[in-house]
C-alpha cells in the first residue's frame, strides 16, 4: 500500500537555526531571520512510502516485493527481516524552487542549510509515525548512496523509486542521471524494525564526516566485506 504524508509539521525554531548556522553578526542575523521566515511560510515537506516484503536473499541479492537488489550491506541488515518500508522524504519542490531564485552565494549556503533543517523535521515526523503506527521495536533506516561507495550503490536508486511508484507525480522528487534527488534536501531508503539498531554509519569509513550519527565498526565492516579481496 502506497501512503503519502504531507501535513507535516516545522518543529525548528528560529532560534535553534541560528544556534545551528553559527551566525552572530547582527546584520547576518537580521537577514537570516527573514530568509528564515520567509521559507518557513512556503515550506511543505512531504514522505512518500510503500510497505514492501523481503522475498528472498542470496548472497548479495536482496529481492523485495519483485525487485531485485545487490548489496552485501542490505542483505547484511535485511536477513532476519521480512518486512520494509521502502520511502523518499523531502524538504518539498515549494521552498526548494523559492530558494532557487537566490543568486547571492553565501544566501544560497544559508538557504541550503534551512532547507535541511526542514528535511530533519520531516524525517523525524516520519520516523514517529512508523514506530506509532506499525509498533517498532528498533527502528532502522538503510539508504542507497549513504556510506561508502560499495555499501548500496547509488544507481539503485532507479530500482527503489519503480517500487515505490510514481514518486515525481506525489511528492514532485525526481531522479537525475547520475541518481541524484530534486530538491537536493531529500532522503530515500529502506525503513525497518529490528531487535538491535542497524546504521549506515557503523559501515562508514570516511572519517570526520559532519553527518556521523555512530562509530566505525571495523569488525562489522571486515565481516560483511571479508569475502571481497
Amino acid at each position: 500500500m502506497l501512503r503519502k504524508l504531507d501535513d507535516i509539521p516545522i518543529k525548528i525554531t528560529l532560534e535553534s537555526a541560528l544556534e545551528q548556522l553559527r551566525v552572530k553578526e547582527t546584520e547576518d542575523v537580521e537577514l537570516i531571520s527573514e530568509l528564515f521566515e520567509a521559507a518557513r511560510k512556503i515550506v511543505r515537506p512531504k514522505a512518500l512510502y510503500r510497505e514492501a516484503f523481503v522475498d528472498e536473499i542470496s548472497g548479495s541479492n536482496v529481492r523485495i516485493n519483485g525487485v531485485d537488489f545487490e548489496s552485501d550491506v542490505l542483505a547484511m541488515a535485511l536477513k532476519d527481516v521480512h518486512r520494509v518500508f521502502a520511502y523518499v522524504c523531502t524538504c518539498g519542490t515549494e521552498v526548494d524552487d523559492w530558494s532557487r531564485k537566490e543568486k547571492d552565494y553565501f544566501i544560497t549556503v544559508w538557504l541550503d542549510m534551512i532547507k535541511g533543517m526542514f528535511l530533519a523535521d520531516a524525517i523525524e515526523f516520519l520516523k514517529t509515525h512508523f514506530n506509532n503506527t506499525y509498533e517498532f521495536k528498533n527502528l532502522s533506516a538503510i539508504n542507497p548512496g549513504s556510506g561508502n561507495e560499495e555499501n548500496w550503490h547509488i544507481s539503485q536508486q532507479k530500482q527503489l523509486f519503480e517500487m515505490i511508484g510514481d514518486v515525481k507525480s506525489e511528492i514532485g522528487v525526481t531522479l537525475t542521471n547520475t541518481f541524484l534527488m530534486l530538491p537536493t534536501k531529500t532522503v530515500s531508503g529502506l525503513q525497518f524494525s529490528t531487535e538491535s539498531e542497524f546504521s549506515n554509519c557503523a559501515l562508514c569509513t570516511r572519517e570526520n564526516c559532519i553527518s556521523r550519527k555512530v562509530e566505525f565498526n571495523k569488525e562489522l565492516y571486515d565481516s560483511v566485506f571479508s569475502k571481497h579481496p
